[in-house]
């Protein structure tokens, strides 16, 4: 075997391998042997086919098996000859044949890993928004349990924005006659019911009808198809009736005994998921921030297979949504995704190369740990998970996540974080371009 390589654009590399002699010539013996005995040709007998009709019929598919035998046997020894491990898939780019001699050369592209120079972290500074917990957070999240466990009480009185109105209706086709008759019901001001039935409605109350003619009806691009005329008959009015922030109410949260007990759990857990949430952006941004301070060449085959991933991902939801992925424009969502396919690789890249030089390491405990979460949050037995993960050989994915995790967190522990305001806040407060000159003729004088 004599084995060459060079390189070739950007992180590519070609590498050749050649095989001559008796190697060559049993592994053709094979292959013909079984082709004789398998394909169907007129006019001969399976196992009485000659070699030169085989040949000149499955040359293409003599040439791949061929060098499938040679990559099976030789690819992996030329590999470590030359010290270079492609980072995704290898592509066979040519073959040469030659049976007489009888010699083979296959010829191979693969992407190497980028070359990284990582910075030194205590000398990189990332901005974080400020942020603090505050008992307006408590109040609002209250505030949203009390709407969510709120009851709707009939009232005899007129109807006002914010109510719940129960009604029947009759609406009659101008065009073709036909009526359609029903119930419903929907809360005035939250727009489920048409801008000018809710105006009918407001003043009105149970038993009262209302009438309108010839109102337009339209299709989903807004184009007028038709008139209708609609009766209406209010049924009920019920007006929302907020639970009071009492001990019943924390028995019924399960949170307490009394309402200074549930107020209290209340306020430690949002301020456990407040300090969750700030953490977690501390490590986007600063995540963001090692993408943007290290420059390299991030491999093409990667990025396709991470955009392939994304893009089968979005056509799914969109799936889950009612929506016919052979409807959706694929083009315009592989734009989309491509920065998003980028940023993905590099930060992986970046997050291994920073946990090679801090040796992070992941416990086989530590992985069983991070399964038995996942199992958790996909509500499925940890048993189930962990063979599904095993038998797809995603264990091994899993365990890289962990590391590049705590590479980040370990990250984070070196880098310098500042806080800043808020950036629309920022953008509000930031003095002019008039006031800036003005400023600085003061400084100066």
């Amino acid at each position: 075997m004599k084995t060459t390589l060079k390189e070739d654009k950007r992180l590519y590399r070609e590498l050749t391998i050649e095989v001559e002699g008796p190697e060559v010539k049993n592994a053709l013996e094979e292959i013909y042997q079984y082709l004789s005995y398998t394909a169907n040709i007129p006019g001969f007998r399976k196992g009485r086919v000659p070699r030169k009709i085989l040949r000149k019929r499955f040359e293409a598919f003599i040439k791949e098996r061929i060098a499938d035998k040679v990559l099976d046997k030789y690819l992996e020894k030329a590999l470590e000859e030359h010290g270079v491990k492609p980072v995704a898939d290898i592509f066979i780019t040519d073959i040469k044949l030659d049976e007489e001699k009888p010699a083979v050369v296959v010829v191979v592209k693969f992407e190497v890993p980028p070359e990284i120079e990582l910075k030194n972290l205590e000398e990189i500074t990332v901005e974080v928004p400020k942020a603090e917990f505050s008992q307006e957070q408590v109040e609002n999240y209250i505030n949203q349990l009390r709407e969510q466990h709120a009851e709707w009480k009939t009232v005899d009185r007129e109807i006002k924005e914010g109510d719940l109105v129960e009604v029947e209706y009759e609406i009659t086709d101008l065009e073709s006659g036909q009526k359609e008759t029903g119930e419903t019901a929907a809360v005035i001001g939250e727009g489920l019911f048409r801008k000018e039935i809710e105006e009918a409605l407001k003043g009105k109350k149970a038993g009262d009808e209302i009438e309108l003619k010839a109102l337009p009806i339209y299709d989903q691009e807004g184009k007028e198809v038709g008139k209708v005329d609609i009766k209406i008959k209010v049924k009920a009015v019920k007006e929302k009736v907020l639970p009071e922030l009492n001990d019943e109410f924390a028995k019924k949260l399960g949170l307490g005994e009394t309402w200074e007990e549930a107020r209290k759990k209340i306020e430690e857990q949002l301020k456990e998921q407040f300090e969750k949430a700030k953490e977690g952006q501390r490590l986007e941004k600063l995540l963001a921030k090692l993408v943007e301070e290290h420059k390299f060449d991030i491999p093409e085959t990667l990025v396709r297979r991470e955009l392939d991933a994304l893009l089968r991902q979005r056509l799914q939801e969109l799936q889950a949504y009612g929506i016919n992925p052979k409807q959706v424009n694929q083009q315009q969502l592989v734009n989309e995704l491509m920065p998003i396919a980028i940023f993905n690789v590099a930060s992986r890249l970046i997050l291994d190369k920073l946990a090679d030089e801090l040796g992070i390491e992941v416990s086989d405990e530590e992985v069983n740990a991070e399964i038995e979460r996942l199992a958790k949050s996909f509500n499925v037995p940890v048993e189930e998970l962990k063979k599904s993960l095993q038998e797809q050989g995603f264990i091994e994915a899993v365990k890289a996540d962990l590391r590049r995790n705590k590479a980040l967190e370990e990250a984070a522990k070196r880098v310098k974080f500042v806080e800043v305001e808020p950036k629309e806040e920022r953008e509000e407060n930031q003095p002019s371009e008039g006031e800036n000159k003005e400023e600085n003729q003061k400084e100066e004088g």
